[in-house]
This record gives structure tokens, C-alpha cells and sequence, in this order.
């Protein structure tokens, strides 16, 4: 019992000495003809000087790319040894559940915001690469052993990006960049895999809905 409060207990220090995610690496707005706009729920919003997004009625999105955060698996891993290590494998589990995650939640809020869906490029659709770069998990389900239980404030954080180009001449129109945490409700949460896909999916559905709100607004 005494060996099982200890590990809880280191295992709760560990889950809030993790490093926070660096921000993907992204080119600047000057390199890609891009200006900064003002933007209350986005950290970086940046336009195309008459870019016209006000013709664009339909979205095609594609499949999300995510980029688990460089330090993570070495961070997982600290003290583990053999059997207990988590392997590549875990990581890509994780980053293909988050790609698809961010993919529903992105195609969800631009319909909402009266976009159509679009199958194939054309005229007046919009092409949306959404990505994430990088993905902090603070405590996935497998880094528990035993009787160990994991308990966080935050499930994670990433570092989220969505570029927006016309379908037709794939020239980049708008861009959004956005660092941000996936907070459980206050004091300790006990993670776990389902708990950690919760807090994330809230996360990208907000982050999706101010990005779709967004671009409703340049129209």
C-alpha cells in the first residue's frame, strides 16, 4: 500500500514536470506573403491581402498530419526499463486517434458554419490541411502498471495549424496557429485513454469552431 501512494504520487509530480510543447515549426507570415489580422480566439490568424475568401462556399479537408512532441517517448520512458517502456507503436496509436479526432471536429464546425463538404477540388472550394505540431500526451493509459493509478490537471497540449488554399491553384490563402491546452475541470482527473481522447476532442471542437467562425467572418 505504502509502495502504490508513493508511485501515485511520483506519478503525479512527473504529469506536471513535463515539458511544455514547443510550437510546430512554421513558416513566417512575411515568407509566405501572409499579413497578421486581429483575432480575439486565435492566437495567429493571418490573411492573404485579397485573398477573397467570400467566394468560397465549400471545404475540402484533408486527412489531419500530427506530430507527436520530439521529447515525448523519451519523456514517457524516463525511469522505465524492458516490458514497461512505451514503444513507437503507443505514439502513432495516439497520433492516428488525433488525426482523426481533428479531422471530424474541423469538418464539423465549417458545415455548421454553412460550408458544404466537398469530395474534389474545384471552383469555389477551399482546400484545409489541418495538422498538429506538435501533440503532448501528458499521461496515456499505458504508462500505468499495477495497482499505479495517474491523475493530471491537463490531458495534454498541441500546438494546432490550419492552412487554407485554393483547390483549383493551391495557393495559400489563410493560415491559423493556435497553442493551446486540453484542461480537465478543475484539480486532479484520474487518465486514462478514454479520458484523454475526451479532453482533446473538447479541445480540437473549440479550436475548429473558432477557426470555422473565423473564416464565416472574412466572407
Amino acid at each position: 500500500m505504502i509502495r502504490t501512494t508513493l508511485n501515485c504520487l511520483a506519478l503525479l509530480v512527473l504529469a506536471g514536470l513535463f515539458p511544455v510543447a514547443a510550437s510546430g515549426a512554421v513558416d513566417s507570415p512575411e515568407a509566405t506573403g501572409l499579413l497578421r489580422v486581429p483575432s480575439h480566439q486565435l492566437d495567429e490568424f493571418q490573411l492573404r491581402p485579397g485573398a477573397g475568401l467570400a467566394g468560397y462556399r465549400s471545404v475540402l479537408i484533408d486527412p489531419a498530419q500530427v506530430s507527436m512532441h520530439e521529447e515525448w517517448l523519451k519523456d514517457m520512458n524516463y525511469g522505465r526499463a524492458g516490458a514497461r517502456r512505451i514503444g513507437t507503436d503507443e505514439a502513432k496509436r495516439i497520433s492516428d486517434e488525433a488525426a482523426t479526432s481533428l479531422r471530424t471536429a474541423v469538418a464539423g464546425a465549417f458545415r455548421a458554419r454553412g460550408f458544404e463538404i466537398a469530395a474534389a477540388p474545384g471552383p469555389g472550394v477551399l482546400r484545409l490541411s489541418p495538422r498538429i505540431s506538435p501533440l503532448y500526451v501528458n499521461a496515456p493509459e499505458a504508462l500505468a502498471s499495477g495497482t499505479t493509478k495517474l491523475f493530471v490537471r491537463e490531458a495534454g497540449e498541441a500546438t494546432l495549424i490550419l492552412e487554407a488554399r485554393d483547390s483549383s491553384s493551391g495557393v495559400l490563402l489563410a493560415r491559423v496557429v493556435h497553442r493551446d491546452r486540453a484542461s480537465t475541470t478543475g484539480g486532479f482527473s484520474r487518465a486514462s485513454d478514454v479520458a484523454n481522447r475526451f479532453w482533446f476532442d473538447g479541445l480540437f471542437s473549440r479550436w475548429a469552431a473558432n477557426c470555422a467562425s473565423e473564416f464565416a467572418a472574412t466572407r
